[in-house]
Order: C-alpha cells, then structure tokens, then sequence
C-alpha cells in the first residue's frame, strides 16, 4: 500500500449566479480586506481565480436581489468597502494610430515583477485578433456623477464589464438612494495602467454605486475578493 495517509477534503461553500446565460460559482470565504495584489496571492493559494470586473457584478447583482446571509454580507462590503474586480486598464496619451487617447481594457492582466503589467504593444496585438478579453474604448466617455441609464449605455463602463454587466450595474445601481459615480481619467499626458472596483459610498453618502476604474493595484485601502472556481475544478 503505497499511501497510507489519511486524506480529508471538508464541504466548501459555492455562491452560484448566472454569468452570461450559464452558472458562475464562487467560494466562500471572500479574501481581505487587502490589497489587489494580495487578494489575487491568497486566491491562487486556494486554487480559485480572481473574477474579472464582469463576473464580480453578476455576483453582486444576485446578491442585490436576494436576502440570504450571504448576500447581506456582500451588500455590507460593498457600503463600508469595495470589491476588486481583476480587470486592467491602460490609459493611453494622444499619438498615432488607431490606439491612442483611450483606454485599453483586459481582463486578468499579467502579474510582473509584483505588480500589474499591461504592455500596450502585446495588447494591441490581441485587439488586431479580436481576443474577447481585451477591449479598447476611446476618451469622451461620461465619468463622475450620472444617472443608472447613462450607465448602462457609457462606453467605458460596457469596456469593463460589456453590455450585460452595464444593465446589471444600472439595476444595481436603482437599488440605492442615489445615482452612480464613474471614476476614470478623461485624458493622460503618459500611459497609465490602473485597476478596478465595485463599491458604494456609504461614508459619504453623496454617490450610491461607485465604479472606479482608476484604483492602483497596491493601494493597501480595504479591498475584498471572492474567488472563482473554474469549471475543471468542479467536477475534481
């Protein structure tokens, strides 16, 4: 008998939601509050991914409309806190060609050296190829203050989390006392690469839904995460 060890695998806690017209699970516990980075490290020590800024809505839009313990729990972070969504953004300068003066979005954008790294060159090139997981939307897009319908049809936002994800932060964004607030630069002199949040501005109570698209990845404020687990996993 080669293992004669005992082996234990204790039940987990799935958080199951609609994601493009099929289930998306997550785990439970979240991670945080921490930085992006750190939450992205503690997730791949559980071998769970870090949903991009699309999937953390449709978490949250399940949640908005529920009333379990767990949805509760979500809403309460979401007031007091953010969730990160690992979704990328380089903010390009004014020059030449089709990409500039704009921002490119991608979805789990690489980690280097400790930090987010998105090389515009390697970028543009999957946008020549027409890969899903990275969008470009140029400047003139509507930020700050705005009502949920303007949300649903701003470009940046459709960048972020595509049109779907646009409709679900509207009717997420119905379900507070006041209209959504989008941070992201209008234009940059330099190319600048930030990530992106979910939260809602309990403290203030000046804006309700707060997407912000211009966090910095070691910006040790409070952020949380939940983990997905993929689809190979789930049937292990």
């Amino acid at each position: 008998m080669k293992n004669k060890r005992l082996k234990v695998r204790e039940g987990r806690i799935e958080l199951i939601v609609e994601h493009k017209g099929e289930d998306l699970t997550f785990v439970y516990p979240f991670v945080g509050p921490s930085t992006y980075l750190d939450c992205l490290s503690q997730l791949r020590e559980r071998n769970l991914r870090g949903p991009t800024l699309g999937e953390t809505v449709s978490l949250l839009y399940a949640a908005f409309n529920s009333s379990d313990k767990y949805s509760e729990e979500i809403k309460r972070i979401m007031k007091n806190n953010w969730f990160f969504g690992f979704t990328g953004s380089l903010y390009l300068p004014r020059g030449e060609g089709d990409y500039s003066n704009g921002v490119i979005i991608q979805d789990n954008p690489e980690i280097i050296n400790g930090r987010v790294s998105m090389d515009k060159k390697s970028l543009v090139e999957k946008l020549e190829l027409r890969d899903s997981s990275v969008r470009f939307v140029p400047f003139g897009y509507k930020t700050e203050e705005q009502t949920s319908e303007e949300l649903s049809k701003n470009s940046f936002i459709i960048g972020l989390v595509g049109q779907e994800g646009a409709e679900k932060l509207a009717v997420i964004s119905d379900k507070h006392s006041r209209g959504p607030y989008v941070w992201s630069f209008r234009q940059v002199n330099d190319e600048l690469t930030r990530v992106s949040t979910l939260g809602s501005d309990g403290e203030l109570d000046d804006y309700g839904l707060v997407v912000d698209g211009g966090s910095w990845d070691d910006y040790d404020g409070g952020g949380y995460a939940f983990g997905v687990l993929d689809k190979n996993a789930e049937s292990e």
